[in-house]
């Protein structure tokens, strides 16, 4: 099983929705899963494959 990926906002979904902080796992670690990309006038956290574990 892979480890858990945590999208991390500052404030919780709403009318006056959070801004994004951060990717990491459940250790806090920094994790790159994916890229951004602009479509419109909106951008997106693509992710396509989600690492592997590290040991």
């Amino acid at each position: 099983m892979q480890e858990p990926i945590n999208i991390i906002f500052d404030g919780p979904p709403g009318h006056e929705s959070g801004r994004f902080v951060e990717v990491e796992t459940d250790d806090g670690k920094s994790t790159n899963v994916g890229e951004w990309i602009q479509k419109g006038e909106y951008w997106v956290l693509r992710i396509t494959k989600l690492p592997e574990k590290q040991a």
